[in-house]
């Protein structure tokens, strides 16, 4: 599975800018002649309540569940690496005030952040909103504010993380070299620390990807997240868990949404492990 991850999430990739040019039904376009309709000729995938087809759907909500995969895991990773790099190489009285704010945020569930930070978001009107107005986009600037509480909440495990390798190469003896040499902190830290960090951050950042789009579809689930027109895998969950009943079982719609969003979240963790495998060697 290792070595097909990386295929697979290639494949994934092509797919979401792919489908949507190929596909003869745009996402978003509406037929209620064709609404629920099982996978098909027409319909490989099947519609959903809307008559919107399904595979369109989805190839467009891979885009959206993985940019807010990728952008929540830069933000997370760029608060982080700063805090953690402040809290490792300064140390005293900075180091200790920084882990307490830490170990605090750490008591508090994301979803609570979540929804207090969406629930003040929409209490804004549109037409007062700065993000919404800087976006131009309700629906766009929702998703800003989505990865943005992602990654304000997730930055905590990276921070601990880079202030234990911020401390243990502090002391390495390149590094006081450097600052025996005149060197200065900043020139320590661009030199030889963030270069030693690369390999454990970009291991640490494959790993918080498939976690930020599990949260993601978390969060449209419940209504948090993508708003429609606009889908992510786990919004096409929910609108499909709605429509689930005895009578009528529309298995198309929670099936291929739970397959593409389970089957990706496993190629990101193989690929995330074959990352964590290798070891660079430090650098002077």
């Amino acid at each position: 599975m290792k070595r097909l991850a990386p295929i697979f999430l290639l494949c994934i990739l092509a797919a979401t800018v792919i489908v949507p040019f190929a596909s003869p039904y745009p996402p978003d376009r509406q037929d209620p002649g064709a609404a629920l309709q099982p996978p098909s000729r027409s319909h490989w995938l099947g519609t959903d309540l809307l008559g919107r087809d399904l595979l369109a759907r989805l190839a467009s909500g891979a885009a959206v569940s993985l940019a807010v995969g990728f952008a929540g895991t830069i933000v997370a990773l760029t608060i982080g690496l700063f805090v953690g790099a402040v809290a490792g190489w300064t140390g005293g009285w900075v180091d200790a005030v920084l882990m307490r704010i830490v170990d605090t945020l750490y008591g508090l569930p994301f979803v609570f952040v979540a929804i207090l930070a969406t629930v003040m978001f929409r209490s804004i009107p549109p037409d007062r909103n700065p993000l919404v107005l800087l976006l131009r986009s309700e629906a766009r600037a929702q998703l800003v504010l989505l990865f943005l509480v992602l990654g304000a909440v997730q930055w905590l495990t990276p921070a601990r993380i880079v202030r234990a390798e911020v401390q243990a190469l502090r002391s390495a003896g390149y590094v006081e070299a450097c600052r025996a040499l005149g060197g200065d902190a900043l020139t320590a830290l661009r030199r030889h620390i963030l270069p030693n960090l690369a390999g454990p951050v970009v291991a640490f950042a494959a790993l918080m990807v498939p976690t930020m789009m599990l949260e993601e579809s978390f969060l449209s689930f419940i209504g948090l997240g993508a708003r429609d027109p606009q889908a992510s895998w786990g919004s096409l969950l929910s609108e499909g868990a709605e429509l689930l009943n005895p009578v009528q079982f529309r298995w198309w719609l929670v099936v291929f949404p739970a397959a593409a969003l389970s089957t990706t979240l496993v190629a990101l963790q193989g690929f995330a492990e074959g990352l964590r495998r290798v070891k660079p060697g430090r650098t002077a």
